[in-house]
Protein backbone atom coordinates (compact mmCIF):
# COMPACT_ATOMS: atom_id res chain seq x y z
CA UNK A 1 0.00 0.00 0.00
CA UNK A 2 1.99 3.51 -1.32
CA UNK A 3 0.99 6.12 1.19
CA UNK A 4 -2.83 5.26 1.37
CA UNK A 5 -3.79 7.54 -1.64
CA UNK A 6 -7.39 8.34 -2.17
CA UNK A 7 -7.38 8.54 -6.01
CA UNK A 8 -4.41 6.02 -8.18
CA UNK A 9 -4.73 5.98 -12.04
CA UNK A 10 -6.60 2.79 -12.84
CA UNK A 11 -4.79 0.51 -15.12
CA UNK A 12 -6.37 -2.05 -17.56
CA UNK A 13 -7.72 -5.65 -16.89
CA UNK A 14 -5.30 -8.02 -16.62
CA UNK A 15 -5.47 -11.83 -16.67
CA UNK A 16 -3.66 -14.39 -14.40
CA UNK A 17 -0.31 -15.04 -14.59
CA UNK A 18 0.48 -18.34 -15.66
CA UNK A 19 3.59 -19.91 -15.66
CA UNK A 20 3.68 -20.96 -19.66
CA UNK A 21 3.29 -17.10 -20.78
CA UNK A 22 5.18 -14.52 -19.37
CA UNK A 23 3.09 -11.95 -18.47
CA UNK A 24 3.99 -7.92 -19.60
CA UNK A 25 2.47 -5.15 -18.66
CA UNK A 26 3.37 -2.49 -21.69
CA UNK A 27 2.93 1.70 -20.27
CA UNK A 28 2.30 3.79 -22.63
CA UNK A 29 4.80 5.60 -21.04
CA UNK A 30 7.44 3.49 -19.04
CA UNK A 31 8.84 7.07 -18.11
CA UNK A 32 6.62 7.58 -15.61
CA UNK A 33 6.26 4.83 -13.82
CA UNK A 34 7.83 5.73 -10.34
CA UNK A 35 9.81 2.27 -10.02
CA UNK A 36 12.11 0.39 -11.99
CA UNK A 37 11.13 -3.13 -13.41
CA UNK A 38 11.48 -6.33 -11.68
CA UNK A 39 11.63 -8.90 -14.11
CA UNK A 40 15.05 -8.03 -16.09
CA UNK A 41 16.65 -7.77 -12.44
CA UNK A 42 18.31 -11.07 -10.46
CA UNK A 43 15.72 -12.86 -9.08
CA UNK A 44 17.33 -12.57 -5.52
CA UNK A 45 16.54 -8.81 -5.36
CA UNK A 46 12.75 -9.89 -5.58
CA UNK A 47 11.41 -10.84 -1.73
CA UNK A 48 8.33 -10.99 -0.12
CA UNK A 49 7.02 -11.13 3.76
CA UNK A 50 4.05 -12.55 4.35
CA UNK A 51 2.44 -11.96 7.89
CA UNK A 52 0.86 -15.69 9.01
CA UNK A 53 -1.60 -15.18 11.44
CA UNK A 54 -4.44 -13.33 10.10
CA UNK A 55 -3.06 -13.18 6.18
CA UNK A 56 -2.65 -16.71 5.78
CA UNK A 57 -4.08 -18.19 8.00
CA UNK A 58 -7.43 -17.57 9.48
CA UNK A 59 -5.63 -17.93 13.62
CA UNK A 60 -6.84 -14.41 15.00
CA UNK A 61 -10.51 -14.94 13.89
CA UNK A 62 -10.56 -18.28 15.30
CA UNK A 63 -8.92 -17.74 18.85
CA UNK A 64 -10.48 -14.91 19.60
CA UNK A 65 -13.96 -15.86 18.19
CA UNK A 66 -13.57 -18.97 20.17
CA UNK A 67 -11.26 -18.17 23.03
CA UNK A 68 -10.55 -14.58 24.19
CA UNK A 69 -13.69 -13.16 23.57
CA UNK A 70 -16.17 -16.10 25.18
CA UNK A 71 -13.53 -15.43 28.43
CA UNK A 72 -14.03 -12.06 28.24
CA UNK A 73 -17.83 -12.53 28.05
CA UNK A 74 -17.39 -14.66 31.36
CA UNK A 75 -14.85 -12.91 33.27
CA UNK A 76 -15.78 -9.27 33.00
CA UNK A 77 -19.44 -8.28 31.18
CA UNK A 78 -20.89 -7.80 35.00
CA UNK A 79 -24.23 -6.63 34.34
CA UNK A 80 -23.42 -5.48 30.70
CA UNK A 81 -25.40 -7.35 27.73
CA UNK A 82 -23.24 -10.67 26.79
CA UNK A 83 -23.78 -9.03 23.00
CA UNK A 84 -22.21 -6.12 23.46
CA UNK A 85 -19.42 -7.09 25.32
CA UNK A 86 -18.71 -9.63 22.59
CA UNK A 87 -19.31 -6.93 19.78
CA UNK A 88 -16.69 -4.63 21.55
CA UNK A 89 -14.17 -7.01 21.73
CA UNK A 90 -14.47 -8.52 18.42
CA UNK A 91 -14.17 -4.78 17.22
CA UNK A 92 -10.84 -4.26 18.94
CA UNK A 93 -9.38 -8.00 18.20
CA UNK A 94 -10.46 -7.97 14.53
CA UNK A 95 -10.95 -4.75 12.94
CA UNK A 96 -8.53 -2.08 14.34
CA UNK A 97 -4.96 -1.79 14.95
CA UNK A 98 -5.07 -3.62 17.76
CA UNK A 99 -5.60 -6.47 15.16
CA UNK A 100 -2.70 -9.27 15.81
CA UNK A 101 -1.44 -7.05 19.40
CA UNK A 102 -1.12 -9.12 22.73
CA UNK A 103 -4.00 -10.27 24.06
CA UNK A 104 -3.54 -8.45 27.01
CA UNK A 105 -3.21 -5.40 25.60
CA UNK A 106 -6.74 -5.68 23.82
CA UNK A 107 -8.34 -6.81 27.38
CA UNK A 108 -6.81 -3.89 28.62
CA UNK A 109 -8.46 -1.50 26.07
CA UNK A 110 -11.44 -3.12 26.56
CA UNK A 111 -12.00 -2.82 29.67
CA UNK A 112 -11.19 0.80 29.42
CA UNK A 113 -13.50 1.12 26.58
CA UNK A 114 -16.45 -0.98 28.65
CA UNK A 115 -16.05 1.40 31.72
CA UNK A 116 -16.52 4.64 29.98
CA UNK A 117 -19.70 3.20 29.06
CA UNK A 118 -20.75 1.70 32.21
CA UNK A 119 -18.83 2.64 35.04
CA UNK A 120 -17.60 -0.07 37.56
CA UNK A 121 -15.11 0.78 40.78
CA UNK A 122 -14.66 -2.95 40.14
CA UNK A 123 -13.52 -2.96 36.43
CA UNK A 124 -11.47 0.09 37.10
CA UNK A 125 -9.46 -1.76 40.05
CA UNK A 126 -8.72 -4.75 37.15
CA UNK A 127 -7.52 -2.11 34.75
CA UNK A 128 -5.29 -0.67 37.64
CA UNK A 129 -3.61 -4.34 38.03
CA UNK A 130 -3.87 -5.19 34.77
CA UNK A 131 -1.81 -1.58 33.80
CA UNK A 132 0.80 -2.51 36.38
CA UNK A 133 1.35 -6.03 35.38
CA UNK A 134 1.84 -4.59 31.64
CA UNK A 135 4.65 -2.53 32.68
CA UNK A 136 6.74 -5.31 34.14
CA UNK A 137 9.01 -6.86 31.96
CA UNK A 138 8.80 -10.02 32.78
CA UNK A 139 5.06 -10.42 32.87
CA UNK A 140 4.88 -13.68 34.98
CA UNK A 141 1.46 -15.14 35.83
CA UNK A 142 2.79 -16.21 39.13
CA UNK A 143 2.51 -12.59 39.72
CA UNK A 144 -0.85 -12.85 39.77
CA UNK A 145 -1.29 -15.99 41.14
CA UNK A 146 0.28 -14.71 44.37
CA UNK A 147 -2.45 -12.19 45.15
CA UNK A 148 -5.34 -13.32 47.39
CA UNK A 149 -8.56 -14.97 46.11
CA UNK A 150 -10.90 -12.16 44.43
CA UNK A 151 -8.57 -9.91 43.92
CA UNK A 152 -8.22 -8.05 40.36
CA UNK A 153 -5.19 -9.96 40.14
CA UNK A 154 -7.01 -13.41 40.43
CA UNK A 155 -9.55 -11.95 38.11
CA UNK A 156 -6.92 -11.41 35.00
CA UNK A 157 -5.27 -14.47 35.74
CA UNK A 158 -8.34 -16.42 35.56
CA UNK A 159 -9.55 -14.65 32.53
CA UNK A 160 -5.70 -15.82 30.90
CA UNK A 161 -6.35 -19.53 32.23
CA UNK A 162 -9.74 -19.57 30.63
CA UNK A 163 -8.18 -18.31 27.27
CA UNK A 164 -5.24 -20.56 27.14
CA UNK A 165 -8.18 -23.72 28.14
CA UNK A 166 -10.68 -22.82 25.33
CA UNK A 167 -7.33 -22.43 22.88
CA UNK A 168 -5.97 -25.69 23.96
CA UNK A 169 -9.57 -27.07 22.59
CA UNK A 170 -10.01 -25.53 19.43
CA UNK A 171 -7.10 -27.28 16.98
CA UNK A 172 -5.17 -25.46 14.56
CA UNK A 173 -6.41 -22.55 12.26
CA UNK A 174 -7.26 -23.28 8.26
CA UNK A 175 -5.45 -21.71 5.73
CA UNK A 176 -7.50 -19.34 2.99
CA UNK A 177 -7.09 -20.90 -0.11
CA UNK A 178 -6.41 -18.47 -2.52
CA UNK A 179 -3.16 -17.68 0.05
CA UNK A 180 -1.68 -21.13 -1.14
CA UNK A 181 -2.46 -20.63 -4.57
CA UNK A 182 -0.88 -17.14 -4.48
CA UNK A 183 2.58 -18.66 -2.99
CA UNK A 184 2.87 -21.22 -5.12
CA UNK A 185 1.79 -19.39 -8.43
CA UNK A 186 4.95 -16.84 -7.62
CA UNK A 187 7.30 -20.23 -7.31
CA UNK A 188 5.83 -21.04 -10.74
CA UNK A 189 6.42 -17.39 -12.51
CA UNK A 190 9.28 -16.30 -10.47
CA UNK A 191 11.25 -19.42 -9.32
CA UNK A 192 13.86 -17.88 -7.93
CA UNK A 193 12.04 -15.24 -6.19
CA UNK A 194 12.63 -15.71 -2.25
CA UNK A 195 9.61 -15.96 0.21
CA UNK A 196 9.95 -15.18 3.84
CA UNK A 197 6.89 -15.94 6.18
CA UNK A 198 6.72 -14.32 9.62
CA UNK A 199 4.70 -15.61 12.71
CA UNK A 200 4.17 -14.17 16.31
CA UNK A 201 3.67 -17.47 17.33
CA UNK A 202 7.10 -19.66 18.80
CA UNK A 203 8.84 -20.84 15.12
CA UNK A 204 8.20 -24.21 15.58
CA UNK A 205 4.40 -23.81 16.57
CA UNK A 206 4.61 -21.50 13.23
CA UNK A 207 6.39 -24.17 11.18
CA UNK A 208 3.77 -26.89 12.21
CA UNK A 209 0.81 -24.66 11.41
CA UNK A 210 2.44 -24.74 8.20
CA UNK A 211 3.50 -27.87 7.63
CA UNK A 212 -0.12 -29.01 8.98
CA UNK A 213 -1.88 -27.02 6.00
CA UNK A 214 0.51 -29.17 3.58
CA UNK A 215 2.56 -25.78 2.56
CA UNK A 216 5.77 -26.27 4.18
CA UNK A 217 6.99 -25.96 0.23
CA UNK A 218 5.34 -22.55 0.20
CA UNK A 219 8.28 -20.16 2.10
CA UNK A 220 12.19 -20.73 2.16
CA UNK A 221 12.82 -19.29 5.77
CA UNK A 222 9.91 -19.05 8.85
CA UNK A 223 10.80 -16.46 11.58
CA UNK A 224 8.76 -16.09 15.27
CA UNK A 225 8.28 -14.17 17.80
CA UNK A 226 11.77 -15.15 19.25
CA UNK A 227 13.34 -13.37 16.29
CA UNK A 228 11.78 -10.00 17.11
CA UNK A 229 8.79 -8.37 15.97
CA UNK A 230 7.45 -8.03 12.03
CA UNK A 231 9.02 -4.47 11.99
CA UNK A 232 12.97 -6.09 12.75
CA UNK A 233 12.37 -9.00 10.60
CA UNK A 234 11.50 -6.22 7.74
CA UNK A 235 14.73 -4.15 8.75
CA UNK A 236 16.93 -7.65 8.87
CA UNK A 237 15.88 -8.59 5.56
CA UNK A 238 17.16 -4.67 4.18
CA UNK A 239 20.25 -5.32 6.06
CA UNK A 240 20.79 -9.00 3.97
CA UNK A 241 21.19 -7.17 0.65
CA UNK A 242 17.38 -6.21 -0.40
CA UNK A 243 16.28 -2.87 -1.62
CA UNK A 244 13.01 -1.23 -0.68
CA UNK A 245 12.00 -0.95 -4.50
CA UNK A 246 12.44 -5.34 -4.59
CA UNK A 247 10.46 -5.76 -1.39
CA UNK A 248 6.79 -6.55 -0.63
CA UNK A 249 5.09 -6.94 2.05
CA UNK A 250 2.26 -9.03 2.41
CA UNK A 251 0.25 -8.67 5.89
CA UNK A 252 -2.86 -7.87 7.65
CA UNK A 253 -2.17 -5.68 11.19
CA UNK A 254 -0.69 -2.42 12.33
CA UNK A 255 2.45 -4.57 12.52
CA UNK A 256 2.60 -4.84 9.18
CA UNK A 257 1.81 -1.38 8.27
CA UNK A 258 4.74 -0.24 10.74
CA UNK A 259 7.03 -2.63 9.16
CA UNK A 260 6.42 -1.39 5.50
CA UNK A 261 6.38 2.28 7.36
CA UNK A 262 9.25 2.07 9.06
CA UNK A 263 11.25 -0.14 5.94
CA UNK A 264 10.46 2.38 3.35
CA UNK A 265 8.82 -0.78 1.31
CA UNK A 266 5.25 -1.61 -0.19
CA UNK A 267 2.45 -3.39 1.76
CA UNK A 268 -0.22 -5.22 0.53
CA UNK A 269 -2.90 -5.39 3.16
CA UNK A 270 -4.79 -8.42 3.71
CA UNK A 271 -8.09 -6.86 4.70
CA UNK A 272 -10.08 -8.55 7.67
CA UNK A 273 -13.17 -10.65 6.05
CA UNK A 274 -12.26 -9.88 2.82
CA UNK A 275 -9.50 -12.62 2.92
CA UNK A 276 -9.92 -14.44 -0.41
CA UNK A 277 -10.85 -11.50 -2.69
CA UNK A 278 -7.22 -9.96 -0.94
CA UNK A 279 -5.20 -12.71 -2.39
CA UNK A 280 -7.40 -12.97 -5.61
CA UNK A 281 -6.89 -9.44 -6.52
CA UNK A 282 -3.00 -9.91 -5.14
CA UNK A 283 -2.51 -12.24 -8.25
CA UNK A 284 -4.54 -11.09 -10.73
CA UNK A 285 -3.84 -7.50 -10.86
CA UNK A 286 -1.46 -6.14 -7.85
CA UNK A 287 1.41 -8.29 -8.35
CA UNK A 288 1.89 -8.41 -11.77
CA UNK A 289 2.06 -4.92 -11.26
CA UNK A 290 4.54 -4.74 -8.74
CA UNK A 291 7.11 -7.34 -10.66
CA UNK A 292 6.57 -4.48 -13.75
CA UNK A 293 7.39 -1.44 -11.22
CA UNK A 294 3.94 -0.19 -11.53
CA UNK A 295 2.38 -1.38 -8.06
CA UNK A 296 1.55 2.42 -7.48
CA UNK A 297 -1.03 2.82 -10.76
CA UNK A 298 -2.98 0.00 -9.50
CA UNK A 299 -6.68 0.90 -8.36
CA UNK A 300 -7.49 -0.67 -5.30
CA UNK A 301 -10.02 0.14 -2.68
CA UNK A 302 -8.18 -0.27 0.55
CA UNK A 303 -10.75 2.60 2.81
CA UNK A 304 -11.33 -0.44 5.55
CA UNK A 305 -7.50 -1.09 6.43
CA UNK A 306 -7.15 2.73 6.49
CA UNK A 307 -9.79 3.14 8.88
CA UNK A 308 -8.43 0.05 10.96
CA UNK A 309 -5.39 1.93 11.04
CA UNK A 310 -6.31 5.01 11.62
CA UNK A 311 -9.68 5.33 13.68
CA UNK A 312 -10.03 5.79 17.26
CA UNK A 313 -10.23 2.43 19.02
CA UNK A 314 -13.91 3.78 20.43
CA UNK A 315 -15.07 5.16 17.21
CA UNK A 316 -18.07 2.37 17.16
CA UNK A 317 -18.81 2.83 20.47
CA UNK A 318 -19.70 6.74 20.83
CA UNK A 319 -23.18 6.60 20.72
CA UNK A 320 -25.45 5.45 23.66
CA UNK A 321 -27.36 2.40 23.72
CA UNK A 322 -28.74 -0.21 25.92
CA UNK A 323 -25.60 -1.31 28.05
CA UNK A 324 -26.79 -2.54 31.00
CA UNK A 325 -28.24 -5.86 31.10
CA UNK A 326 -29.53 -6.17 34.88
CA UNK A 327 -28.48 -4.01 37.38
CA UNK A 328 -25.02 -3.98 38.44
CA UNK A 329 -24.22 -5.68 41.99
CA UNK A 330 -21.20 -3.76 42.63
Amino acid sequence: MDGFQSSRTTIRKRSRINATRPHTIKPENPAESGDAPLMGKCAREVLILVESEGAVFDTLALRHEQAYLPAFVECFSWGVHPLLCGHLWRSLALTSRLRGQDPLLILLSALRLLNRHSPSIRRAAVIKALDSFLATTARDPMQLAAAHEGSPERLILSWISTSEKLIASIGCAKSFPQAAGFLRMVKEVAPKAEILAYSSFPESVALNQWEVADMGDCFLRIAGAERGDFPEYVRMALRNGYDQESLLIIGTTYSAWLAAQTAGARLYPIIPFKEEESWEFLADEYFPAFLEGQAVFVDRDERDFVRMMFDDLDSGFRKPGPWKETPAQE
